[in-house]
This record gives structure tokens, C-alpha cells and sequence, in this order.
């Protein structure tokens, strides 16, 4: 069997669901799980398991320690920030695996792997926030300007120390369809709570899923490329399965066609591999099956990646002016944009990011 392979990516999800199968090879699993950055998830997922080989044990073992160390590293950096944004008069929302890190039981601490912090400021606030972040040491490495056909949002910087396991990417809003561009939304569906005397807002689980579907579909472009983000999809499922999620509403703020094909595609590959109680009575369109269907083929068969992004891009073309992961924000010159639009489709075709299968 391929170690790649659809089969054995079930597998491993139902690992991640505390149920290993009893007949899987364990070398392709944890190679698996490496490459999708859910190796840390799979020790603390497996750590009750019966059975489990001793090398298999005691390596997820370290694994887990050396994560949940890295962590607590992360949450505190975390609450540095927080601090001196509150000492600028900021109050942040935290997002993705930030969100998580506050909201987690301490003894999971050592489950979830991330890659950075991710921040949301109003956009007055953009600039204040930079400035608040480099007071304590924080240098830009990435400050793309502002939104493209959109002066007031500023792009997400990326500021990093040396001496830190992980970068703060800093946002004013998602990268996605225009109807999310207001950041008091996303305030408005959060809780402030108080953490040593830092403000700071939570969003809910609603909030979370939508967001992690804007960071893979949209963002990201998985639903042009046929990528599977493992630790993402087990965030949603673990966020839906917290709260009575309202998948009706959630759906319908995305429009009919390409944006709603992309949602729900990633729903259906969540149910492919888990089990969502509140989702499994939704009915999903033909274009959002096929995709699936595309998704478990392209497993372990990477030479199908670029024809069939060619293939997922034709059949979208009626609704070509939503594409842009920038909310189809146009640029004031045409020049511009066209460099842009040419851009982003050559964007489609790069090297699979890490995490991605």
C-alpha cells in the first residue's frame, strides 16, 4: 500500500478520533501525521490506546512533551503581546491556533502544533499595533502595504523576534469574499475575557469554523488545488462538536456558486473522515461531491494536482469576478490589476505548502 494513500488518511483521522484501526501499518500512519502537523494531536489522541507499540509510544511521547514545552512558550509570548496591545489601547481578537491555546484544557497544552500567532486588531488599529509590537522587540518581515483596491484595510504583517518559536501575523481583516471585510463582525461574535489583567477577545466556535474555512479555501486556495488541511479539518470537527453549531446560517453567508461550492466542499470532506452529529443530515450540490470525490483521488497522486486545478478553475469561470482571496477588491488601475489577477492564478499552480496533503 501507498504510504500516501486515501486509505491510509482514514486511518489516521480515525486515530485523531481515539479509535486506531486495528489492522494499519504504523510507520505510514506517523508519516503521515508528520507531514499533515497532527503529530502532536495523534499522541495526545493515542495515549490511552490499548496495544500501542512501545517505539510508537514512547516516540508520541516525546513528541507530545517537546510540543506542549513549545507551547507553553507560545502562550506566553502570546500574553506579552496582548499586554503591551492593551497598554496602546488595543484589544485583540486571537484566532486560529491562538484561539485554541487560550481556550484549551492545561493538560492539553502539548496537542495542537502551530506554526505562528494569529492577531486581529480593528484597522485604525494596524498601525498602533506595529508600533506597540516593536516596541518589545518585533521586526516586520512581511508588511505588504495595504489591501489591494482598498486604501483603509492594511494587509497582514508578519513580525518576528529571533529568540521566538513563532511569528504573530497580524490581520485587520480575512482574505476571502468582500461580505467579510468588516472586522466588527468578528467582534461582535466574540467574548472579551480577562487573562492576569489582559483583555483580550475570544472568538466563538461559529466564529472559528468560519474562520479556518476562510484560511483554507479561500486564503490558502484549497478548493482550486485539491488540498486537504488535516489539522484544520480536526479543529472544525472539535469546535463543532463543543457547540451546537448552526451550519444553515454558517453556509448561507457565503453566496450561491463558487463561494458556497468551497464551503461546502470542506464540510463534506470534515464527514468524510469524522463524525459531525449536528452536520450529518446537510445536503451538499453536485459540484461540492465532485470535489470531494477529486480530493480523496488526489491523494499520494500528486501529477493530478495541476489538471485538475485546470479542470476546478473552468468549471468556476461563470463566477470568475469572486475569485480574488482578496474579495474581488479591485485595483484603481487596470495595469495593476491585471499583474494581480495573473498573479494569483500562477498562485494556484505553486509547491504544496507544508501541512497540506
Amino acid at each position: 500500500m501507498k504510504r500516501h494513500s486515501y486509505r491510509n488518511l482514514v486511518a489516521l483521522a480515525s486515530c485523531l478520533d481515539g479509535n486506531p484501526p486495528n489492522d494499519m501499518n504504523w510507520d505510514d500512519i506517523i508519516a503521515l501525521a508528520n507531514e499533515s502537523l497532527t503529530i502532536s494531536s495523534l499522541a495526545l489522541a493515542t495515549r490511552n490506546a490499548p496495544n500501542l507499540p512501545q517505539d510508537v509510544c514512547e516516540y508520541l511521547t516525546v513528541i507530545h512533551d517537546r510540543n506542549a514545552e513549545r507551547n507553553r512558550r507560545l502562550l506566553a509570548q502570546l500574553m506579552e503581546a496582548v499586554e503591551h496591545l492593551n497598554r496602546a489601547g488595543v484589544e485583540p481578537v486571537v484566532m486560529k491556533g491562538a484561539a485554541i491555546l487560550l481556550a484549551q484544557a492545561p493538560d492539553e497544552i502539548g496537542a495542537r502544533m502551530l506554526t505562528d500567532l494569529d492577531i486581529f486588531v480593528r484597522p485604525a488599529d494596524m498601525r498602533v499595533s506595529i508600533t506597540a509590537l516593536e516596541a518589545i522587540g518585533y521586526e516586520i518581515r512581511l508588511d505588504s502595504g495595504s489591501w489591494p483596491g482598498n486604501p483603509r484595510y492594511h494587509l497582514p504583517a508578519v513580525l518576528e523576534r529571533p529568540a521566538d518559536v513563532g511569528g504573530i501575523d497580524l490581520h485587520c481583516r480575512p482574505k476571502g469574499p468582500a461580505s467579510f471585510g468588516d472586522i466588527e463582525w468578528l467582534y461582535g461574535r466574540s467574548r472579551r475575557i480577562t487573562l492576569a489583567g489582559k483583555h483580550v477577545y475570544l472568538p466563538s466556535a461559529f466564529v472559528q469554523i468560519v474562520f479556518l474555512i476562510l484560511h483554507d479555501q479561500f486564503q490558502d486556495g484549497d478548493y482550486w488545488r485539491g488540498l486537504i488541511d488535516l489539522r484544520h479539518l480536526l479543529d472544525i470537527v472539535k469546535l463543532a462538536r463543543l457547540d451546537d453549531v448552526a451550519w444553515g446560517e454558517l453556509r448561507s453567508l457565503f453566496a450561491a456558486g463558487y463561494e458556497r461550492n468551497a464551503v461546502d466542499a470542506q464540510i463534506l470532506t470534515a464527514l468524510a473522515l469524522f463524525e459531525i452529529d449536528s452536520a450529518s443530515t446537510l445536503s451538499f450540490g453536485i459540484r461540492s461531491r465532485i470535489q470531494l470525490r477529486r480530493r480523496q483521488l488526489q491523494v499520494g497522486r500528486s501529477y493530478l494536482a495541476i489538471p485538475l486545478a485546470i479542470l476546478t478553475l473552468l468549471s468556476e469561470v461563470p463566477h470568475y469576478r469572486r475569485w480574488d482571496r482578496f474579495g474581488g477588491e479591485p485595483h484603481p488601475s487596470w495595469r495593476q490589476e491585471a499583474v494581480r489577477k495573473t498573479r494569483e492564478i500562477r498562485r494556484i499552480f505553486r509547491s504544496k505548502p507544508v501541512g497540506k496533503l
